[in-house]
């Protein structure tokens, strides 16, 4: 396979470039709709220009701010939006190719000063918030940069562990440690609402990571990445939150996309559903290969699949914008494997254990955007969201018979409803007022025996549901063109053990010229538990968790941005975490602080648990231009919490240390420069993660691994350095465009530390590791 993978790929990039050439200069469509940042009401009579064309191109809004750009040649550009009364935007490296048509939802801020005219070009940064009430530790992120960062597999989780602040939870995993936070803290959003974590295999081995997304970049928009005291609006979530955007599809051409690699096949389409009423629908799906070669495989090959589905329509009318979205995966593994039934033959648990495991998420909601006045939005938006599990596990006795070790089924899933009201009282004043309304229902029932051939021991088992309301509102005032304030407040009740909170936020930015800003952020936050952490049992059949309040924490960050130049922006980010309210076990070293996931948990918590997390983050990126690019990024900080011992001590994630190097070039070959080949490479250096060490002599005797908790977490994990590589060539052609690329995450083979395990054999408890390097060789037609 290793041999295999460059020979395919040398072989596909020699017959595109042994290919015939075009002479002719090829062409694209960039389409697009203006307004404004605050109302969303469309701005008529918005100039449009792409510059440094000739001849020069360019549009002026319609009545319903929609504006067209044909015949853009095929190739980078930068596009300058302006309208008499707001500040001009850049978007700079809009790739445009014959594949795929472009289209921008572009929003312009009210100008404080009044011109007649814009006579200045002004840019925007390249990463500033789609959101924007965010003030610190947020950015906003591309679909190009998704489909560009070295080996990030389409995956926006696994291209953020690049930026300041966030690390891999393992190089297997696309889980995000935030600042030191377990990856169960941070929040995912889809067109505004709260969905669990999108991912295949969500939660099997750490809660909030999977193994890949299932949100495809063909159907992704622009969307946030927050890592610290985010926006009123913003509930749930202790470390960090993703914003996710679904594009609307192409209203006016059939598009479609087709890709083949070893990962998969993913086929994507979109167009007008009504071209006279401008509806339009956008579907992609994705079909693991080896889900397609299962039947191929030996009988004794282990199967490991997975699907998922995104899709998104969208109906503008007279009465508002309606859409109709939904996002879900399938995953499923089985052992086929022999067992060995000799016990003297056995060496590990994997001899002699059979397990089957599903799992599925999805979300599916109804969204609709209206204009009450030139200055008022109203958005609502009815989801309904759900993921679920089983996991069926079995071992061989001493006497080679097959019985029930345990057996895990859950679903858990939330009806939301949600209403948020945009109004812009006057260029200085804007204030986003909201409701939101969760239905949680449940139904867990996870059962574990204590030695093999006993009856199962219910650990969680309850079915129900539960509300959560929560409400918020902010205001940003703009003081004057340099200095602005944004404060408001979140609140949550949870009627499950009638607990409110009250979640005060608030930043100030001052910009010190065009170049410089300082920001000053704070926020309190809360987080609540999952189903089975709730339901816990104890053996009188009790649920001691019930009354388990939400964990809090405060956040205060100062940022200082600098932009050196219009490409070369330095960032530095000091913050402190204080964590309190945090549930653990009483008189114990344990806290949810460290929880990765632990399917058979079933212990008492308290929330008598504390934490602080503090350090400081610095970006200094170059974005693309030139036809190159870099993104270096350090983060040096302290994890520490408390449990319930009262004891300060390390936590898991507190790795200290976490740097990236990220970077790309781009080659335009060919005398009409339609071919591009880009050359993308990672670098990760990064503290080994920590971990409690082993009780030896108790491990042995239960054969199974036991840990010293008196000294929890006091050992660090070897370093990690970790190398990824993505090469791509993309032809243009007249009506349709190819790409072939070779992505190699881990390409040197890194190794994860996984734990103990008895073996048989040697009477002994072996370290293991896990090198997991991902090759993806694909092929892709857009046309």
């Amino acid at each position: 396979m290793k041999k295999l993978i460059p020979m395919l790929f040398m072989l596909a990039l020699s017959l595109e470039l042994w290919s015939q050439e075009f002479s002719q200069e090829l062409t694209q469509t960039i389409r697009g709709k203006v307004i404004d940042e605050t109302s969303e009401i469309t701005l008529p009579g918005a100039t449009v220009l792409i510059l440094n064309t000739e001849p020069s191109l360019g549009s002026i809004t319609n009545i319903d701010g929609d504006f067209v750009i044909d015949k853009v040649p095929v190739g980078r550009h930068t596009v300058f939006i302006s309208f008499i009364g707001y500040e001009p935007v850049t978007i700079p490296n809009v790739v445009v190719h014959t594949g795929k048509s472009n289209y921008f939802n572009v929003k312009l801020k009210e100008s404080l000063v009044k011109l007649e005219e814009v006579v200045v070009v002004g840019e925007r940064a390249k990463d500033i918030p789609l959101n924007e009430m965010a003030a610190v530790s947020a950015r906003a992120f591309t679909v190009e940069e998704t489909q560009r960062y070295a080996a990030g597999l389409d995956d926006p989780s696994r291209m953020a562990t690049s930026f300041a602040g966030a690390t891999n939870s393992s190089l297997g995993s696309n889980a995000i440690v935030v600042r030191g936070n377990a990856p169960k803290g941070v929040q995912w959003r889809v067109e505004g609402i709260e969905i669990p974590n999108p991912s295949h295999f969500a939660g099997s081995s750490t809660a909030g990571g999977g193994l890949v997304t299932i949100l495809s970049s063909q159907v992704l928009d622009n969307s946030d990445f927050m890592t610290a005291a985010f926006p009123s609006e913003y509930g749930n979530a202790l470390s960090g939150v993703f914003d996710m955007n679904l594009r609307k599809g192409n209203n006016q051409d059939y598009e479609h996309a087709f890709k083949a690699g070893l990962l998969g096949i993913d086929f994507a389409s979109e167009g007008p559903l009504s071209k006279n009423k401008n509806a339009s629908y956008l579907f992609n799906y994705r079909y693991s290969t080896l889900g397609l070669i299962d039947p191929l495989l030996p009988d004794d090959q282990n199967t490991t699949k997975y699907q998922d589905l995104s899709f998104k329509l969208n109906f503008p009318t007279k009465a508002g914008e309606f859409s109709f979205w939904g996002v879900g995966g399938n995953d499923f593994g089985k052992t086929k494997k022999d067992l060995i039934t000799d016990p003297d033959e056995w060496e590990t648990e994997e001899d002699f254990t059979d397990q089957e495991y599903g799992f599925n998420v999805g979300a599916t909601g109804l969204s609709h955007k209206v204009s009450l006045s030139k200055n008022t939005m109203l958005k609502t938006s009815v989801v309904a969201s759900a993921n679920d599990a089983y996991w069926d596990f079995d071992q061989l006795n001493d006497q080679s018979v097959l019985l029930e070790k345990s057996r895990v089924k859950t679903m858990t899933g939330t009806y939301s409803a949600s209403s948020t009201l945009n109004h812009k009282f006057s260029s200085k004043v804007t204030n986003r007022t909201g409701l939101v309304f969760n239905q949680h229902f449940y139904d867990v029932n996870i059962r574990e025996a204590e030695d093999l051939g006993q009856s199962l021991r219910t650990i969680v088992q309850d079915e129900g549901s539960t509300q959560r309301w929560q409400a918020f509102t902010q205001t940003k005032v703009r003081v004057s063109e340099s200095f602005e304030f944004i404060g408001g407040v979140h609140s949550q009740y949870l009627a499950l053990n009638e607990q409110v909170t009250l979640e005060p936020r608030a930043s100030l930015r001052y910009n010190m010229g065009i170049y410089k800003s300082i920001s000053l952020g704070y926020g309190n936050h809360s987080q609540m538990e999952s189903a089975k952490i709730y339901f816990v049992q104890d053996s009188n059949g009790n649920t001691p968790n019930k009354d388990l309040k939400m964990g809090r924490a405060h956040h205060i960050v100062l940022s200082y941005d600098w932009a050196i130049n219009e490409n070369l922006r330095l960032k530095i980010e000091p913050y402190f975490q204080y964590l309190y309210d945090v549930p653990v076990i009483a008189d114990s070293s344990f806290s949810m602080l460290n929880f990765e996931q632990d399917w058979f948990f079933d212990q008492a918590l308290v929330n008598d648990g504390k934490g602080r997390n503090y350090g400081v983050d610095i970006t200094f990126e170059k974005f693309f231009s030139n036809d190159f690019y870099y993104l270096v990024t350090g983060s040096i900080f302290e994890s520490k919490y408390a449990g319930g011992d009262g004891v300060w001590r390390d936590t898991r994630f507190n790795r200290n240390v976490a740097f990236n190097v990220l970077g790309g070039k781009e080659w335009q070959l060919g005398a009409s420069g339609n071919k591009w080949l880009s050359v993308n490479l990672g670098l990760t250096l990064m503290g080994g993660k920590k971990r409690s060490p082993l009780n030896q002599t108790a491990s042995i005797l239960a054969q199974e691994e036991i840990l010293d908790e008196n000294n929890a977490y006091s050992v660090s994990e070897p370093f990690i350095y970790n190398v990824d590589l993505t090469v791509s060539y993309r032809k243009n052609r007249p009506k349709y465009s190819t790409v072939i690329a070779l992505e190699m995450k881990n390409m040197l083979g890194s190794a994860d530390y996984e734990g103990y395990e008895y073996n048989y054999k040697q009477n002994a408890m072996i370290e293991t590791t896990s090198a997991i390097s991902i090759p993806n060789l694909s092929y892709k037609i857009e046309f």
